[in-house]
Parts: C-alpha cells; structure tokens; sequence
C-alpha cells in the first residue's frame, strides 16, 4: 500500500528540523496536525520514527532508512522535473553530495567532478571535508550521498567501490635540524603510530603536535614545526620536502561507498565513472 505523500513530507519536514514547531511552520499547519501525521505514519509502517530526549528529537534507525527513501525520491523526482522543463534533455540534473578527507579533496575530488559540473551548470555541488570517523555518520544521517574512506568499512547496505591507495611517506623539510616532533590531525589521528609500527621503529615516546589537517602538516612541514607522514600525491613537484625512508611506505586503502538503492538516477552512474576513472589515474593501485 502507498504511503501518504502528506505523511512522507511531514516526516522528511520533520527530519530537516528536529523541532515540531519550526516543521509546523514549514509545512504551514498547526503542530497538533503535524504530530498527527507523524502518528498516522508510524502506525502505517508500525514502526517508532522519533524518540523523544532531553536533547530533543533522534531519528531511530527505521526513519534513518525511511529518511533515505524521502531523498532518493526527491533526487529522482528533482531529476524529471529539471529535465522536462530543460530545453537541452542531455543536460545532466540533480545534486552531488560528497563527503571525503582532507588529503583528498583539493588533490583529486574537487579535480574529479570539475569538468562534469562546468559540462552540466544546472548541477548543484556539495563536497564537505571531515575526519575520516565523521563521514559514516555524515552518510547514515544524509548530510552526503557519497563518501570517500581511507579504511575498509563492511556494511551489508554499503555499496563500495575501491579506488587505490594513498602511499604515505614519513617528510621533513631539507636540512631540518629541529628535535624529533611529529605532526598529526589531531589526538585521534593514528597514521604516525601506524607508520612507525610498519617502519618496525620503537619510540619510547612519541612527541607530537597537532595542526589540523593534511595541508597543516604540510605547511608545519615546511615551517619547520616538525616531521610528518603525509601522502606522496600531496608532496608531488614540492622541491623543499625530503622523503625519510623511501623504501618505507604506508599504504592505506580509499574506497567510495554509498547506500545501494533499488533505483539510482541517471547522474549516480556518470558520478561513479567520473570519480572512479579520476581517481585510478591519481592513486597507486597496488
């Protein structure tokens, strides 16, 4: 049986928000009319959408899988829509959301999909840098349809297309006679420690600063704060960076992944082959 259009925009409303009475407002109802729907709909589907806490409204994890729903709707309708009233029907429609890390957005994302949005200007583009933890969490909560990782992740509803590897070195600038202080993201970064577990070297303890992100290290590198591993795309064409260790080289796997869908747009399929061409000629593949 179909769900209730009125009731699927209440609750896609409703999820945008998190708050019953700017929802209300949105929709232009009172919010005991609101609240109705909500009830109708869970009834429908007998399943509990909202749970309520002193924070305020969380989505459970059957309105996170409806919510997913509500936008691959939308995106295909958007995409009909956008194509019927386009003079030109070849003209590609509809919105890209990616989210990935730093080393990766500047060097090889943002050069992935640039000829693909200037081709197609109707597109709307949303590419948004986290912590490598925070983009599962961006994916599961639609701030993104897409995200780029540097580890394996094992989901039965993930699709994952792998891409490469990024080979990371352990840099310093020339002639750095500073002490022995390596830079990280932050206190959760882990590649230093990785390394130096690849590089089978004991530290008794490891002095660190932390910068930010990649392009932090790399100019923390270059300032002369410290020693850093970063990966060799990112360094490529740099003269005053010296590679220690050459032979050693931490590769770490990045994949795309992205909810599987029973239906995908026409533009999924051209993302995936922009994306997934780009970035086989910019990473190792082995």
């Amino acid at each position: 049986m179909p769900i209730s259009s009125i009731q699927l925009e209440a609750f896609f409303t409703l999820t945008q928000t998190l708050n019953f009475t700017k929802a209300a407002a949105k929709l232009h109802v009172t919010q005991s009319a609101l609240s109705q729907r909500i009830i109708n709909l869970e009834e429908e589907l007998q399943v509990t959408l909202f749970i309520r806490n002193r924070a305020g409204l969380k989505l459970t994890e059957s309105a996170l899988e409806l919510f997913r729903y509500c936008q691959s709707k939308n995106n295909l309708e958007e995409e009909v829509v956008a194509k019927l009233k386009s003079k030109n029907s070849k003209e590609l429609v509809g919105s890209i959301r990616i989210g990935t890390f730093s080393s990766i957005m500047r060097s090889i994302l943002l050069p992935s999909v640039s000829n693909l949005v200037r081709q197609n200007p109707g597109l709307k583009l949303q590419l948004i840098t986290k912590e490598v933890h925070e983009l599962p969490v961006a994916l599961k909560h639609g701030e993104v349809d897409y995200m780029i990782l540097d580890h394996r992740l094992d989901k039965e509803e993930l699709e994952r297309i792998p891409l490469g590897f990024e080979h990371n070195v352990l840099i310093k600038k020339k002639n750095y006679r500073g002490p022995e202080i390596y830079l990280d993201h932050d206190e959760n970064d882990l590649i230093t420690s990785e390394y130096f577990k690849l590089a089978k070297r004991k530290i008794k303890k490891l002095e660190r600063r932390f910068v930010g992100d990649v392009y932090g290290l790399l100019a923390g590198v270059t300032h002369e704060l410290g020693m850093a591993v970063i990966p060799k795309h990112i360094i490529k064409g740099i003269k005053d960076i010296e590679v220690i260790e050459p032979q050693v080289i931490l590769k770490i796997p990045v994949a795309l992944y992205f909810y599987k869908q029973s239906f995908y747009s026409s533009l999924h399929s051209v993302i995936i082959e922009e994306i997934t061409n780009n970035f086989k000629k910019k990473l190792d593949q082995n």
